[in-house]
């Protein structure tokens, strides 16, 4: 076992990313043009595995990091160069490969529902930038955030869909920017509210989807029928007029909403149309939790239909690990291209570490059935767990993920690379003491 498992993690990740395919890339994009100091090996497993250099996240703590693991020690100029539209689309390139090579696995709602190609989950995600960017980026609140980001998130549960990632200024309204096509059918999506949008999932069920969304603050569909219980009191009412008297733990009917379509050729029209809304009281506020949904009655409870959309912790949970573990909020430079790389590197970042979890996840099944023929059901890693230890020892990682990839580090003199960063930037201005010695 021991043989089998020495640099498993160094070969799993040199095989998402092999050398040959970085530099293959690194020419087409034309992030290199001739051998340089810089390597686009070194620098593409720096700027995703160096994620654990601290709380500052800057250009000079990255360029540290290159150094200490291939034994380069490069002037600041000669790395900041290096953040062009390139290497942008060299990145780019990996998070696309990167999403396309892992998966995760979602044993607990595999039998729940297997009846659906997949499960998709979309949300979210708001990022603070530099306010000089504001004319790209332009942020809601300006009063305290000029420049703002917003990552978009289609993710896939069981891993066979293609997961998307869009990144739009804040004021996007999230349901703008989610498109509708062939790839919804026999799929089920789980809905933030920002994506709420009676249009929407109108569309979605025209084209052979499901979907399970919280329903909006103040929204008043009209009830046409009750699914569970007596209710006939509640048909042909507004859901806002019964909601405050109802006394049952959970409300299941069917009802009718009205929203307007497109205009199409200068006109617009009203559509109404059919869902089913549930509701689970909360056992402490005593407040519903409304859900609109087009799952079928027969095979989904209202309960289940609950169950299912806090499968959307996922999203967050991934959202926590980019923000609190790989840097994904630590934007300090007004250098879009620089930005942008640094989103990129993250995702990335991610799914290198969903492919380690894999990984473990496969070398404890293994155990586990040579040893006891447990399920294999049972490898779990918690994504935040797993991103906490990464973190520590991402140091370790580079440099064992570049000794595999055949990155051979130079002998590097730490009083030559001390000397070099230590040094003053500003050595020709006059310090501070010196301005006192000449009063």
């Amino acid at each position: 076992m021991a043989c089998r498992t020495k640099h498993l993690i160094e070969k799993a990740l040199c095989h998402l990313f092999p050398s040959t395919w970085l530099d293959e890339q690194a020419r087409e994009t034309g992030m290199v043009q001739r051998q340089r100091k810089v390597s686009p090996i070194s620098l593409f497993w720096t700027l995703v595995l160096s994620f654990g250099i601290g709380k500052e996240h800057s250009i000079a703590s990255l360029r540290r990091a290159y150094s200490e693991a291939t034994g380069v020690v490069l002037s600041a100029s000669s790395f900041y160069d290096r953040f062009t539209p390139r290497l942008v689309d060299f990145l780019q390139r990996g998070c696309d490969r990167a999403l396309q090579q892992v998966t995760v696995r979602a044993p607990v709602l595999r039998e729940s529902l297997s009846a659906f190609r997949d499960v998709l989950i979309t949300d979210a995600t708001v990022l603070r930038l530099h306010d000089l960017l504001k004319k790209t980026y332009t942020a809601c609140r300006t009063n305290h955030t000029q420049a703002a980001a917003k990552l978009h998130l289609v993710y896939s549960v069981f891993g066979t869909s293609d997961q998307q990632i869009r990144l739009t200024s804040e004021r996007r309204q999230e349901s703008k920017v989610l498109t509708v096509g062939e790839w919804v059918n026999g799929r089920l999506l789980l809905f933030d509210l920002g994506y709420f949008s009676y249009g929407l999932l109108d569309r979605i069920r025209g084209m052979g989807g499901f979907f399970v969304s919280r329903l909006k603050d103040g929204c008043n569909p009209l009830i046409t029928a009750v699914h569970q219980g007596d209710g006939k009191e509640l048909v042909g009412r507004k859901l806002q007029e019964v909601l405050f008297f109802l006394r049952r733990e959970v409300l299941d009917v069917e009802v009718d909403v009205t929203y307007q379509k497109r205009k199409y050729r200068g006109k617009q029209r009203s559509v109404t149309q059919s869902f089913r809304l549930v509701g689970l009281k909360h056992p402490v506020t005593k407040e519903y939790h409304l859900y609109l949904t087009n799952l079928p009655l027969a095979l989904f409870s209202a309960r289940a239909i609950a169950l299912l959309y806090s499968a959307r912790w996922l999203v967050e949970l991934i959202f926590k690990q980019l923000k609190s573990y790989y840097k994904l909020d630590a934007f300090p430079s007004q250098n879009l291209p620089l930005v942008h790389a640094l989103i990129y590197a993250a995702l990335i970042t991610l799914c290198v570490s969903q492919r380690i979890e894999q990984e473990l996840g496969q070398l404890l099944v293994n155990k586990e059935q040579n040893e006891r023929d447990e399920n294999p059901e049972d490898a779990v890693f918690p994504f935040l767990r797993l991103a906490s230890v990464l973190s520590a020892l991402s140091a370790a990682l580079l440099a064992a993920v570049l000794l595999q990839a055949g990155v051979k580090r130079k002998p590097l003199s730490l009083t030559a690379l001390i000397l070099k960063e230590a040094h003053d930037p500003n050595r020709k201005r006059d310090s501070l003491a010196q301005k006192l010695l000449n009063i």
